[in-house]
């Protein structure tokens, strides 16, 4: 092979290297730029998706203000229904005296965060003749001990309201059950000192929990009697409607709660409801605003 030749092979050879190299950066590139494309686009889709989300739940509530929840009161008194607590609920069903010429409305209160606003709830339905049931939490941010808290509590037993436990033990306690039971009976034994307590009800602590607080209920059923409980709000009454229905004792059930401040057409559910129809209503005090904004 010449010195030309060689010349030429290895100018060949690295014009090969050099466009074999152009090719790959190239390519590198192109791939880069479709990458950040499709970055680009899902950010743009993520940040409508968030900005949807927000729009969603900063939205303006129509129904959950006291102005609302008085016109609720008022279709609430209407001959055609029957306002039960929920010991009330289970009592009538016992005994197989649950009025099913009415709409039964199970009306049910969980103060989670503010007594100020349970006040102003309980005040309203005593001024339209309706007693419902409120769970108190005992581990929650207010105090039961604080006097006028006790106050209020003694007061709306004597008033003719039920008071329940608005327990969350399995989920202070670790989720260790045996723990939990303990716990249970503890704050069972502080709201008694105050108030007669019948029934109990499971505090919701966080969105996804290891276990549900009602979860002890389901391990150890004999906490009923042990604890003299006649029933859990959830365990219990769901039961009890899942065996009307099943049974054909009752045409339907609906619940409907306020939670994560949905807005839900109360009104509406109720006068679209017939006799021996049964809906169970919960309202957290703390959701409800004294006007909308």
């Amino acid at each position: 092979m010449s010195g030309e030749d060689v010349c030429f092979v290895r100018g060949f050879h690295l014009k090969v290297v050099r466009g074999k190299v152009f090719s790959f950066f190239l390519s590198l590139g192109f791939i880069i730029g479709v990458v950040y494309v499709v970055l680009l686009i899902n950010l743009a889709q993520f940040s409508s998706n968030q900005t949807l989300y927000q729009a969603t739940r900063e939205s303006p509530n129509l129904t959950c203000t006291f102005d609302y929840y008085e016109r609720l009161l008022d279709e609430m008194g209407k001959e055609r229904y029957a306002v039960l607590q929920v010991v009330d609920f289970i009592r009538l069903y016992q005994n197989d005296s649950l009025p099913l010429d009415k709409v039964i409305v199970i009306l049910r209160h969980d103060v989670d965060l503010s007594p100020s606003l349970a006040y102003k709830m309980a005040d309203l339905e005593v001024k339209h003749g309706i007693r419902s049931t409120y769970y108190i939490r005992t581990r929650g941010p207010y105090n039961i001990l604080e006097r006028r808290f006790h106050n209020w509590l003694k007061n709306l037993s004597d008033s003719g309201f039920e008071v329940g436990l608005h327990y969350e033990t399995l989920y202070y306690s670790n989720y260790n059950f045996t723990e939990a039971e303990r716990l249970l009976e503890l704050d069972l034994n502080l709201l008694r000192s105050i108030v007669p307590v019948y029934t109990v009800c499971s505090h919701g602590n966080a969105p996804r929990q290891k276990h549900i607080n009602y979860e002890v209920f389901i391990r150890n059923p004999s906490l009923y009697s042990r604890l003299r409980i006649e029933g859990e709000a959830y365990l219990t009454v769901f039961k009890i409607l899942r065996q009307l229905k099943t049974s054909g004792v009752i045409r339907d059930y609906v619940y409907l709660s306020d939670t994560y401040r949905r807005d839900i057409d109360w009104i509406g559910c109720l006068r679209n409801a017939s006799a021996g129809e049964i809906i169970y209503i919960l309202i957290h005090p703390d959701n409800w605003r004294t006007r909308n904004k």
